[in-house]
């Protein structure tokens, strides 16, 4: 079969650009290619050429046997939180459709597969069926629903009501789309424009004739320097403007008088505060002078802090007409029951768009594979066992958080959780920290240094780290604070034997099972998390027997034979329809054991 994949991120840069979506097209390209297929990987919205606004495709070198094209100048730009400020750009994009329809008609595939459409548009889905291609769309996070992808209004709070996109108008400041535009045309390097590649025949023609002519290259260069220092003597030096003094003039009375108020590049503070001073120890100062409010992690009041059920629920009816974001949400929902098929990462995500509006017939929750078992394969030596535990004197539990350093993925939360816990039990635990850019992080980390059995920071690591990251390692850490949709770190610890510490949100609980190959504990919730962080510690033997239950994730070769399936099938998805919950919708929790140990009276859903 002729499989095209698309996705906004160029596919040679896996994970590192593009985060796990990438990571996981990647693997799969070369997983359809090892079973014989013919794959052709298609990007768009990164590339803009300065003052050339023509929306081409261009071809690059092939990767791997995987034949790349690329759309420059996309008028939708990627990732998609680049083009929030035009919802629109994202349901119609005439001239990027004309041209992605070009592609598809030159390439005439059997199955396009969209990972997502970001840096594409509606219509470029609409544009493969039209040619007769089998479309299959995966929804690996929530970026047709969420043109910020994550759900979480103001990047805080999780989002159960778009009010049919005035919410959405008010979520988060970005940067223009012209502006954003305009800076990467101006980021462009020109020697980096694609062009035709000479051939073998040129190009020797080209090495003969560079020898003959190296004489004239040699004078020329030694004129050019001669011109360029008599021009110097000729005009008087240097003529270059000598960088302006620091500040602003003060020449008379109103120059001396006038307020100037700070002029600084930091981002707004939260709900509109101005920019913190970040000059010299401002900062440290007012915090001494006028100390902030420290939260308290068992206070469930703050929305941001509100914990998190697993409940997959439509927005409520809002008496609003839909803004330009509400057509956009209508839009997006509407497309993937125009798929031939929808493929969801977890049940919790199939779950949450039937709830959307999703037909349940069309769409089907398939976790996705990883190569992260290949890796393990190469070196089983890395991801060794850690040693016993002894009775009359444990050693410290070893922990290891790995992951970005955002809010989303909670290392704040965790930091507050082992806050919570008493001298004793932090002196019994040896934390690892693998943060990609984590070192705003790090200084909360180091204040808890004195008081752990031991800390290991790292603001960095790279996918081929995985195994000794995890070699003897106890429990895996994932702290997710929103719906995850599918973590590829849960698949990273369970590939190396290390049972995983989860939070019961998105599709965690599909992989990690309470008490099996693992602990849950309720999303957004730092006390919880403390519980269960004293738990082991207390207890250390239970991670023993949770190490029996851990089991490699599903291969990416599996995965490709699973899509290979999807891709020759005909008619609507074979899972049936979630069960009915609170008004007729799915219903996606966490399992009964993780529920259990909430205890009663948990507050609700937020």
């Amino acid at each position: 079969m002729r499989v095209v994949l698309v996705n906004w991120a160029k596919i040679w840069d896996g994970a590192s650009h593009g985060g796990g979506v990438n990571g996981y097209c990647q693997a799969l390209a070369i997983a359809l290619r090892r079973r014989g297929h013919d794959v052709i990987s298609v990007c768009s919205g990164t590339t803009h050429l300065p003052g050339d606004r023509t929306c081409v495709v261009r071809r690059h070198e092939d990767w791997l046997g995987v034949r790349v094209f690329e759309i420059v100048n996309s008028p939708v730009l990627a990732p998609s939180i680049t083009q929030f400020s035009r919802p629109l750009g994202e349901v119609s994009a005439p001239e990027l459709e004309t041209e992605f329809g070009r592609l598809m008609d030159l390439l005439r595939p059997d199955v396009v597969h969209f990972h997502n459409i970001e840096g594409f548009s509606i219509g470029c889905v609409d544009r493969a069926r039209d040619l007769g291609a089998r479309v299959v769309y995966s929804l690996h996070n929530y970026h047709t629903i969420c043109p910020q992808v994550y759900l979480m209004q103001g990047h805080r709070r999780i989002c159960t009501d778009a009010e049919n996109g005035h919410a959405c108008a008010r979520c988060i400041d970005v940067r223009p789309w012209e502006e954003e535009r305009a800076r990467r045309a101006a980021q462009y390097v020109p020697a980096v424009k694609l062009r035709p590649r000479p051939t073998d025949e040129l190009r020797a023609h080209a090495e003969e004739l560079r020898g003959a002519l190296s004489w004239v290259k040699r004078a020329a260069g030694a004129a050019v320097g001669i011109g360029a220092s008599l021009g110097r003597l000729l005009v008087g030096g240097n003529r270059e403007e000598p960088p302006p003094p620091p500040g602003y003039p003060a020449r008379g009375p109103e120059d001396v008088s006038r307020l100037i108020p700070l002029k600084v590049l930091a981002p707004p503070g939260r709900d509109g505060a101005p920019p913190d001073d970040p000059r010299g120890s401002t900062r440290e100062v007012l915090g001494e002078l006028a100390p902030p409010r420290r939260p308290d992690p068992a206070d469930t009041t703050d929305p941001e802090r509100r914990p998190l059920l697993n409940l997959a629920l439509p927005d409520p009816p809002s008496p609003r007409p839909p803004n330009e974001y509400g057509v956009r949400r209508a839009a997006m929902i509407a497309m993937p029951n125009r798929c031939d098929r929808v493929l969801a990462v977890s049940g919790f995500v199939r779950d949450k768009f039937v709830a959307m509006g999703v037909r349940p017939e069309v769409i089907e929750a398939q976790a996705i594979g990883t190569r992260i078992n290949r890796v393990v394969s190469l070196a089983p030596e890395l991801a060794f066992a850690p040693p016993p535990f002894e009775r009359a004197s444990p050693r410290p539990v070893r922990l290891v958080f790995m992951g970005y350093c955002h809010y989303y993925k909670g290392l704040d939360m965790l930091y507050e959780s082992l806050e919570m816990l008493s001298p004793e039990q932090l002196r019994r635990i040896d934390l690892s920290i693998y943060a990609l850019e984590g070192q705003m992080a790090e200084w909360l980390f180091r204040r808890l240094e004195p008081r752990l059995a031991r800390l290991t920071y790292v603001p960095g690591y790279k996918f081929h780290d995985i195994p000794w990251i995890c070699g003897g390692k106890d429990l895996g850490l994932v702290c997710s604070v929103w719906w995850d949709n599918a973590p590829q770190t849960v698949f990273e610890f369970l590939a190396c034997g290390v049972p995983v510490l989860g939070a019961a949100v998105g599709g965690i609980p599909d992989f990690v099972h309470d008490g099996v190959n693992g602990l849950l504990f309720r999303g957004n919730d730092r006390a919880d998390l403390a519980r269960r962080l004293a738990e082991v510690v207390e207890n250390p033997w239970l991670l023993e027997r949770l190490r029996t239950g851990v089991r490699a994730p599903k291969d990416i070769d599996v995965n490709a034979a699973e899509l290979e399936a999807v891709y020759l099938a005909r008619g609507p998805a074979s899972s049936p329809p979630p069960a009915p919950g609170a008004n007729g919708v799915g219903l996606h929790s966490a399992p009964d054991p993780a529920r259990a140990s909430w205890g009663a009276g948990a507050p609700g859903p937020v």
